[in-house]
């Protein structure tokens, strides 16, 4: 018997959300760019509710660097039940070596074997999770 929309969709707290958030390591960060937006894959790592990527120079760093203001979403599977995050934020390339050692960033390994010595911090202004049961089989 299907349910209704509102039944099957679970919006979750701003916890359950950071905890969902925290247990993944791969996201797509939404940022802007003249005209438009534009998505990249990238691994992360959270730490006191601040999210941490490194990035390689190229147009995802010059685009951060115009246009600070991003959106961030992971999600997953656990069992049938399927879960998305979204995070809206700020991001500012970290500046100091202080503050790269102190984010726990450097433990992060890329899933791409290329070198990235960019550092970029997302402060969080907001974050939202839903989750729902799959009606397919996994």
């Amino acid at each position: 018997m299907p349910t209704s929309a509102e039944s099957a969709l679970e919006v979750l707290g701003e916890e359950q959300s950071w905890h969902l958030l925290a247990s993944a390591d791969l996201a797509r960060l939404a940022v802007s760019i003249d005209g438009g937006v534009d998505i990249f894959p990238i691994n992360y790592v959270v730490a006191d509710r601040v999210i941490f990527f490194r990035t390689a120079p190229g147009s995802k760093l010059m685009d951060l660097t115009k246009h600070p203001i991003v959106a961030l979403e992971t999600d997953g599977t656990h069992n049938r039940r399927r879960w998305s995050v979204v995070v809206k934020g700020s991001a500012v390339r970290l500046g100091s070596d202080e503050e790269i050692e102190a984010s726990g960033v450097l433990s992060l390994h890329s899933l791409v074997p290329t070198e990235k010595w960019n550092y970029v911090r997302i402060t969080v202004s907001s974050i939202t999770g839903r989750q729902f049961t799959s009606s397919r089989q996994a």
